[in-house]
């Protein structure tokens, strides 16, 4: 099975081929016009008759796929480009073939070189056993109905009818349709039907062929693309396992146990995914954005490390020196973030991570702290984490406090909603309380024995 990344590159490839063949279209197009001008202008001498219906019919096939992809995308914008879609090249095979067609009936002789243009679109496209053959099936065709089809109807090459005609008469199909001899059937086809397949042949040939080799290039870079991102997740399974366990290390210094790395994680990846719901949130909080968040999430109390244990592991109340110290632990945590992390490769994740141990202290009317910022000024990523971690902070025992249960937690923070914590978030809390109270499940005894 192809991963997301090898279907991502035969995606780009189709919409690059289709998105090519539909300026090759829209040239076919203004040359048409152009070959009309000119003649009006006197630069051509085919006979109007002629030209002027062909031309504007072969623009209408030519400009039939263009149409499609204009109003599909441009005026009704889907949500999926038309020039992905699997059958959209067809379209554009068929209508160029038509096009081609009837321009090699009207014009004749003026239009042998254009015999090699859907070949050519057709090159566009990875190898495809139906394009190939399609496009061998209708080059086949499309060489002796331009051969025998403009000597019955489209502009006359004297050297077809030896100077037995003149213009005048060569312009009524009775006169064509009189001379057109078993014997002159036959040196049509060997003197301009099939030298003209054979150049057409040779063309198509090598359009397979480059076909075939851009086909290959293209599965050595999905399967190259393939190896990479398998690497790439085996590397972010490792960063995110190194981050756990340098969290839960952390957090077992002043908890007992690494769970609250686990449970606010859970916490903010719930939270984020209910909010993401609100038309207010649904282009900020993004699927990426959301996984970022739930990496980043155990980050947030990495300055801890440089918390001495007599002020982390205080079993009373802490001094105002102390707490001040204990403060410290968020701008430590942003620094340590920054030094520890800065050769990894992941701008958005060093961001999140950043904002979640620096801010996650900051209080929605401006009293947390360390920079005490206000409202919306607090990164909405620090202001879900916050709930996450006073949610199961809680909840937890402490060594300077028991837990309480979940349903005591939460109304105590509802209390709170719009001083401590963001109204908007808490009313998300609101609508997963229920969740909420079953994630956390009973209050924990307290170990202390107190």
């Amino acid at each position: 099975m192809q991963d997301n990344s090898s279907r991502a590159l035969y995606r780009a490839a189709e919409h690059s081929a289709n998105a090519f063949n539909l300026k090759c279209l829209a040239v076919l197009c203004a040359l048409a016009l152009a070959t009309i001008v000119l003649n009006e202008l006197g630069v051509f001498i085919i006979p109007q008759s002629v030209l002027l219906p062909t031309m504007l019919a072969a623009l209408a096939l030519f400009a039939a796929p263009i149409a499609s992809w204009f109003v599909r995308d441009r005026l009704l914008k889907q949500p999926v480009t038309i020039l992905e879609h699997p059958a959209f090249k067809f379209k554009i095979l068929v209508f160029s073939f038509l096009g081609i067609a009837l321009l090699s009936v009207s014009l004749s002789f003026h239009a042998v070189l254009i015999l090699a243009v859907p070949p050519l679109i057709a090159a566009q496209y990875r190898e495809d056993r139906k394009i190939a053959l399609c496009t061998v099936v209708a080059t086949l065709v499309l060489v002796p109905v331009s051969v025998y089809g403009g000597f019955f109807f489209g502009v006359i090459d004297r050297n077809m009818l030896k100077g037995m005609l003149t213009d005048a008469e060569a312009m009524v199909f009775a006169n064509r349709l009189a001379i057109a001899t078993p014997e002159r059937m036959v040196e049509l086809l060997t003197h301009y039907a099939v030298p003209r397949l054979f150049g057409v042949v040779a063309i198509t040939v090598l359009t397979m062929g480059i076909t075939k080799r851009n086909s290959a290039m293209l599965r050595k870079q999905a399967a190259l693309a393939e190896q990479v991102q398998e690497e790439t997740e085996q590397v972010n399974a490792m960063q995110s396992r190194m981050i756990d366990a340098l969290a839960t290390l952390i957090e077992t210094r002043d908890e007992g146990t690494g769970e609250h790395v686990a449970r606010t994680k859970e916490y903010v990846k719930m939270l984020a995914v209910e909010m993401q719901k609100d038309e207010r949130y649904r282009a900020v909080l993004t699927d990426e954005v959301i996984d970022t968040l739930y990496n980043a999430a155990p980050l947030h109390d990495v300055g801890k490390i440089a918390i001495s244990d007599t002020i982390l592991l205080k079993p009373g109340k802490l001094t105002e020196e102390e707490f001040n110290t204990m403060k410290t632990h968020t701008t430590k945590g942003r620094q340590m973030i920054r030094t520890t992390f800065a050769g990894l490769n992941d701008e958005e994740f060093l961001r999140a991570a950043e904002e979640i141990a620096a801010s996650h202290h900051e209080k929605w009317d401006g009293s947390g702290y360390p920079q005490g910022l206000k409202g919306e000024e607090i990164p909405l990523s620090a202001r879900i984490m916050a709930v996450a971690d006073v949610f199961d902070a809680l909840t937890s025992v402490r060594v300077y406090k028991k837990a309480v249960t979940a349903r005591q937690a939460l109304e105590i923070m509802f209390a709170e909603s719009g001083t401590h914590f963001d109204p908007s978030i808490m009313a998300v809390v609101r609508r997963l309380q229920d969740r909420l109270i079953e994630m956390a499940g009973p209050a924990p005894e307290d170990e202390r024995g107190a």
